[in-house]
């Protein structure tokens, strides 16, 4: 199974957030998570093989330096989606024939090289790692919640908490580097996606600015 298909599946999201609680053997997270222990165990060699999860001495944890990677392929849709609208211009005004393709070409680039420094910023991994304590500690959300949550959904809403949050960030004083490069990086990302607009959005723009309530 691929990392993108556990991500996505519900058995394998349980065990993610036990293990985000606590390192665990199989036979522990098939009680908490009210699995059999054969499939816990199937499950587990999936997600150590697609690198979830490490095991040591039989104890199972979450790997964040090789999750993070997987995050960031899951997490940046709308950004990957916008990267290309910001270079058609100009390719189009280069004369570029195949501008389209041109513009994907670089956007795939750019975002191989954000994604590269976003997994290298040890502050933007804390910061990842504390999203999911939370999220499965401290959440204010009823009991099940965790139960029917996919960790693909909390990847896909992270970038939607971003539009939201960014905003709220004063600019205050940052002393490290890396708390200064992770300040830009998500600053740009989040400028990308305010700047963003497909035909359909552009349209929409329209049709409010045509009955004055834009």
């Amino acid at each position: 199974m691929s990392a993108e298909t556990l991500l996505s599946n519900r058995k394998a999201s349980q065990i993610f957030f036990a293990l985000v609680r606590k390192n665990s053997r199989p036979a522990g997270l098939a009680r908490a998570c009210d699995l059999d222990a054969q499939e816990t165990e199937r499950l587990l060699g999936n997600m150590e093989k697609a690198g979830l999860v490490d095991v040591q001495r039989g104890v199972y944890r979450i790997d964040w330096d090789r999750f993070l990677p997987i995050f960031l392929r899951q997490a940046m849709n709308v950004y990957a989606a916008a990267m290309p609208w910001k270079y058609i211009p100009y390719y189009m005004e280069q004369g570029e024939q195949d501008f389209v393709e041109a513009s994907c070409a670089r956007a795939e680039r750019e975002l191989a090289r954000v994604k590269v420094k976003l997994a290298a910023n040890d502050l933007f991994l804390k910061v990842v790692q504390s999203y999911y304590e939370i999220l499965s500690t401290d959440a204010l959300a009823p009991d099940d919640y965790l139960q029917d949550l996919r960790v693909a959904d909390t990847i896909d809403e992270f970038e939607y908490a971003l539009l939201k949050l960014l905003p709220s960030i004063r600019r205050q004083k940052r002393s490290s580097k890396q708390a200064r490069e992770l300040f830009r990086l998500l600053h740009d990302w989040y400028k990308q996606i305010q700047d963003y607009d497909t035909p359909t959005g552009a349209a929409l723009r329209a049709a409010f600015q045509e009955h004055g309530l834009l």
